[in-house]
């Protein structure tokens, strides 16, 4: 009859064979033969857990601990067996009963830590480690585990301090070096961050962490090839891996591959139902796609798992705008701005400069948009012209001020704001609130809110009267009414203004609720209680036929051309111009020779005119549409810094835009620089 000792012999024996099954059958036949036995139980539970039999462990490495004089290492046992099976206010006591026999314990003080640092208690858990490494001095584990802490509580300077001393004390410790370069992508320091997770990977290739955190550092570069690659390896190797298969979809609808991206989130949601930034990527998604049945549906499912999470009640509002819900749309805007007013996005290189960038929900809400969100109209997008790798930015919403004020004195230090709220009537309330904004930091400002007002539209031929080589067409602001059609013949009347006349509402921008009305009848279409600019129709056609109209960037006093747009119809706007210009390759070819020869074509008089526009309207930063005339002159149809650029269209299939917008993206991070110095 075989004997206690030789069932533990025998599963020794297994171990050392391979033999999984012989070891398990062999540890509970010790385990039955010597229920008494407290050696027995310990080293038959320790067997059931390195067969990852944990909740069979519990039992025996309960017995084989529950003598007063049990040694340290079963009841270390006990405590980590108890952790592992999620029990961890047992865990807590096991190892607090340990020590209170040996207070200076390294190995129970490390594993406190730890647990203490995965119920969130990371003061407490700090102290534990810091006390564990008194005892024993540079212990690897014990710095890394101090590095999660601190990083989980928000210290990341000093989780990088722990993790390189890890390092330190063991260079080839492949986990400090992946949880180094994750802390240091957070930080903004890219190229360092690279490199410490290329060295875990070659450390351990088949360390996943790593490998995620390097696809989501290469997506946040713009790599997003490279990034692809390595999240699909990551989600090969681990088909679970619910955080990489959500990082692949946000690479994929970076790059345009939005079908698969979709799937990508589906993925991760398949391995983690729970995963609420999946729902929210998903939802965002399908409203975009126009799926606003699902949008809804995958947006409902992420607040009800995260109500507190800014991204799940932003893909809410997103979903709510698709379906036309604007009151849900507004709702769920203002929850997630209450939620996270403002966002510190730290520069990927050394920052030149820290941005605050002023933005504003207003009446508005969030939108559908190929990135995910899109901010309400009355915003443009500059910031995209800030080169990250050089610039850090502060994100406010300044909605929030109204109800926390002192919300300005918690924002990380910044160098100069720019002002991204640009429509003034739409706007008005948030162009206040950034104003005591602007006065109450100090600091200097591109496109100060106060002279955001002289940008309306109807201001804008008395503003620019009397400049030589203008044509600025006349305009009028109809106030809202019940009858917008007699309120509109009558300002007409008043003003001796006749057809045609071009209509839309006020606030709106990209070409929006734009009406060419050529005789009365055509007043019955307009909205009523809307307020309506109307604006004398002056003719820019071309002789050829076809319509043509240029923007200007004026940055600083520099005047610089972003496109050359032609239409075969007067309302010239980005999507009908380029659908346009992608049948007549001819008009491509004009328009890069204009841009290569700005300043020939566009010719001396009309930059002069242009110049002075930009003293009278005083902001460092804004936009003209305008038309050619003959005779050297300029019809201009807006001025305003509510203009865009055009980076999504360079990108698909006019690539020659590109180097042109790359210099206003130049001569922007130059004003912000120079406005950063004189503060």
């Amino acid at each position: 009859m075989n004997t206690p000792a030789d069932h533990l012999r025998a599963v020794d024996a297994a171990f050392r064979a391979g033999r999984p099954a012989e070891a398990e059958t062999a540890a509970r036949a010790a385990l039955a033969a010597a229920p008494d036995d407290p050696a027995v139980q310990h080293m038959g539970g320790m067997a059931l857990l390195r067969l990852g039999r944990v909740a069979d462990a519990l039992r025996p490495l309960g017995r084989a601990a529950a003598r007063e004089d049990a040694p340290l290492a079963w009841i270390t046992a006990l405590g980590n067996a108890q952790m592992m099976a999620g029990r961890a206010e047992e865990a807590e006591a096991s190892f607090r009963r340990g020590l209170a026999r040996e207070p200076q314990n390294a190995v129970l003080l490390l594993n406190l830590g730890i647990l203490l640092t995965g119920r969130g208690a990371f003061a407490e858990a700090e102290r534990a480690l810091e006390a564990s490494l008194a005892a024993r001095p540079g212990h690897p584990g014990a710095l890394l585990a101090l590095g999660n802490a601190r990083s989980q509580a928000g210290d990341a300077l000093g989780a990088v301090v722990a993790w390189r001393e890890a390092i330190a004390a063991r260079p080839d410790f492949a986990e400090a070096h992946a949880n180094l370069g994750g802390a240091l992508a957070e930080l903004g320091q890219a190229a360092e961050a690279e490199a410490a997770l290329r060295r875990a990977l070659s450390l351990n290739p088949a360390l996943v962490l790593a490998r995620h955190r390097l696809g989501d550092l290469l997506l946040g570069l713009g790599r997003t090839e490279e990034a692809e690659a390595a999240l699909r390896q990551v989600v090969a190797q681990e088909p679970k891996a619910a955080g990489a298969w959500n990082s692949l979809g946000l690479v994929l609808r970076a790059r345009g591959q939005l079908k698969e991206a979709i799937t990508a989130f589906r993925s991760a949601i398949a391995a983690e139902p729970g995963l609420a930034e999946a729902q929210a990527n998903l939802a965002l998604l399908l409203a975009w796609l126009g799926d606003d049945k699902a949008a809804s549906a995958a947006a409902a499912r992420a607040v009800a798992l995260a109500p507190a999470d800014e991204r799940a009640r932003m893909a809410s509002a997103v979903a709510a705008a698709a379906r036309g819900d604007l009151a849900a749309a507004r709702a769920d805007s203002r929850e997630a701005v209450r939620l996270r007013p403002f966002v510190h996005i730290p520069a990927r290189g050394a920052a030149e400069a820290t941005v605050l960038v002023l933005q504003a929900l207003g009446e508005g809400h969030f939108a559908p948009a190929p990135g995910g969100v899109k901010l309400p109209e009355g915003h443009n997008n500059a910031v995209e012209h800030l080169d990250p790798a050089r610039f850090a930015r502060v994100e406010l919403f300044v909605d929030a001020l109204e109800q926390d004020p002192d919300l300005l004195d918690r924002l990380p230090r910044c160098d100069v704001i720019y002002n991204a709220i640009t429509e003034p009537d739409g706007m008005r309330s948030s162009l206040a609130l950034a104003e005591r904004a602007v006065a109450r930091l100090g600091l200097p400002v591109i496109n100060p809110p106060g002279r955001i007002g002289q940008a309306a539209r109807d201001l804008a031929p008395a503003l620019f009267e009397g400049i030589e080589g203008l044509v600025v067409p006349r305009v009028l602001r109809v106030p809202a009414a019940a009858d917008t059609a007699a309120a509109v013949r009558e300002a007409m009347a008043a003003a001796g203004l006749g057809f045609p006349v071009i209509a839309r509402p006020a606030g709106t921008h990209t070409g929006q609720g734009m009406t060419l009305l050529r005789d009365p009848a055509g007043l019955a279409a307009l909205p009523a209680q809307t307020e309506i600019f109307v604006t004398e129709y002056v003719e820019f056609r071309d002789p050829d036929g076809v319509w043509r109209k240029t923007r200007l960037l004026c940055i600083g006093g520099r005047v610089l051309p972003e496109h050359w747009a032609a239409a075969d119809d007067w309302n010239i706007h980005h999507r009908n111009s380029r659908a346009y210009m992608a049948q007549h390759p001819e008009e491509q070819a004009r328009e890069q020779d204009y841009l290569d020869n700005f300043q020939q074509r566009f010719g001396l008089a009309r930059l002069i005119a242009v110049g002075e526009m930009t003293d009278r309207l005083g902001l460092d930063f804004f936009g003209i549409d305008a038309a050619l005339l003959p005779g050297d002159r300029l019809l201009v149809f807006e001025a305003n810094p509510s203009m865009r650029a055009m980076f999504a269209e360079a990108r698909e299939g006019f690539e020659y835009l590109l180097p042109r917008i790359g210099r206003i993206s130049e001569a922007f991070c130059d004003l912000v620089l120079q406005k950063a110095k004189r503060g």
